[in-house]
């Protein structure tokens, strides 16, 4: 069995990724107006805002630069350090795509978005999530990398046709650093589908290119999570 080759296309630099961060310590009308345009909201998936409660959001956005539907436009998290007494931290994730897809192409490793979690700021990642289909719907699955099982599953959402997303709480799906890959490929498709020689190809898109995004300090894992 010959197994797909990827397309790894020439990529800008660095420079072009654009990242923007806030922070700020807001009460809930201004916490939801503030997040609507960069990380869409879903009731069911977030723990609700308290007066005190400080959020920070970053985004990190990719240019046009892949073929296939799954080529990431932007990532983005969310942390939201809750108020006493509650005292706990939930961060969300976000993937945007410059087209529009169907969750239900989310089936195997050659169509999927990944995270890649650095958790104690050494080399490696020690987590992963991935987004795929199981029973008919996305979902996220964490995974250790050192046993490659999965530890849980979480819901996901999608705001709208580009973009997905889910959530938990720091100990689970916190990280100091992480990047985001994708890989697309369908029969039917242009770019992602065979090769002149027949052979299936697999186009993949990462943020950033190189190297990893760093997180805040709230949602670093505590030692040893």
């Amino acid at each position: 069995m010959t197994l797909p080759r990827l397309r790894l296309l020439p990529r800008p630099p660095r420079l072009s990724l654009l990242t923007t961060r806030t922070s700020r310590r807001v009460r809930v009308s201004a916490l939801l107006a503030a997040c609507a345009v960069a990380l869409p909201t879903a009731a069911t998936a977030s723990a609700t805002p308290g007066d005190d409660d400080v959020i920070t959001t970053a985004v990190t956005s990719d240019p046009d630069d892949t073929p296939g539907r799954l080529d990431i436009a932007a990532v983005a998290t969310r942390v939201q350090q809750l108020s006493p007494p509650r005292g706990a931290v939930r961060v969300r994730w976000t993937v945007r795509t410059h087209e529009p897809f169907d969750g239900s192409l989310l089936t195997s490793r050659l169509r999927r978005f990944t995270v890649e979690l650095d958790t104690d700021g050494q080399r490696g990642a020690e987590r992963n999530v991935r987004l795929v289909v199981r029973h008919g719907r996305v979902v996220a699955e964490v995974v250790s990398n050192a046993t490659r099982e999965v530890i849980a599953t979480l819901p996901t959402w999608r705001p709208n046709r580009r973009t997905l997303s889910f959530a938990g709480y720091k100990g689970l799906v916190g990280a100091r650093r992480y990047f985001w890959y994708s890989y697309f490929h369908a029969r039917d498709s242009a770019g992602c589908g065979r090769d002149g020689a027949g052979q299936p190809v697999v186009c993949n898109d990462s943020v950033p290119e190189d190297g990893w995004i760093r997180m805040d300090k709230p949602a670093w894992p505590e030692p040893g999570r």
